[in-house]
């Protein structure tokens, strides 16, 4: 299946990313050894991306340019990778030298609504609900998620349904689809996993990959 082939590209571009890096290197420097590592296990292929630093990861969306990093950042990489007319779109959040307390509650909050939306995911379901089901998990908490709990993937990196609380199309088995969560405080960690509707429910195509640990986010 050519998404599997595409996500574990990803996954070692990540794996190769934080293995490159230092204090010493800018964003953009670490970014070519992503792309860089992209172009070695894929060949040509196509990228849309979230690559957001610092006091720019509350924004939610973005490009951060040649960037120093400063411990205490948090490093947003929302990767959506193209080829041969399939495409992924995942996200993990890094942290640079440590993760304080509130990073960590905040990190392990996010997880936990992604794990509530992946068991609302199923054919049938409107994408309002996969909304909803991820939301609740920050209404408990005095929050709300300020944009959708994922959307549709296939020929296009982002498609119809968005999972939105105003959205009733419905879920289809066979296909597709992300589930998307974070928050942006004082500062912005997201996650992100892609999933095959099954007649059964939901498979994690994304998850065995790289475990949602917050240890392995780190960047030392």
């Amino acid at each position: 299946m050519e998404i599997k082939v595409i996500l574990n590209a990803v996954k070692k571009a990540f794996l190769d990313f934080k293995e490159a890096f230092t204090i010493s290197k800018n964003s953009d420097q670490l970014f070519e050894v992503f792309s860089s590592s992209l172009k070695e296990s894929l060949g040509d292929y196509q990228t849309v991306y979230d690559y957001a630093w610092g006091k720019d990861s509350v924004n939610i969306d973005g490009v951060t340019k040649g960037y120093m990093p400063k411990k205490g950042d948090t490093v947003i990489m929302d990767i959506s990778v193209g080829k041969n007319g399939v495409w992924c779109d995942v996200c993990r959040t890094f942290f640079i030298g440590e993760v304080s307390k509130e990073q960590r509650k905040t990190f392990e909050l996010i997880k936990k609504s992604l794990r509530t939306g992946h068991l609302s995911l199923r054919a049938g379901v409107k994408a309002s609900d996969i909304y909803n089901a991820v939301n609740a998990v920050y209404k408990k908490e005095g929050k709300t998620l300020v944009h959708h709990a994922g959307h549709k993937i296939g020929t296009e990196p982002l498609m119809q349904p968005q999972f939105l609380s105003d959205n009733d199309n419905l879920v289809e088995e066979g296909q597709l689809y992300t589930i998307e969560s974070g928050l942006y405080e004082k500062y912005g960690i997201r996650l992100e996993n892609n999933y095959l509707v099954t007649k059964e429910g939901a498979e994690d195509l994304f998850e065995e990959l790289l475990p949602l640990k917050i240890e392995e986010y780190i960047l030392k």
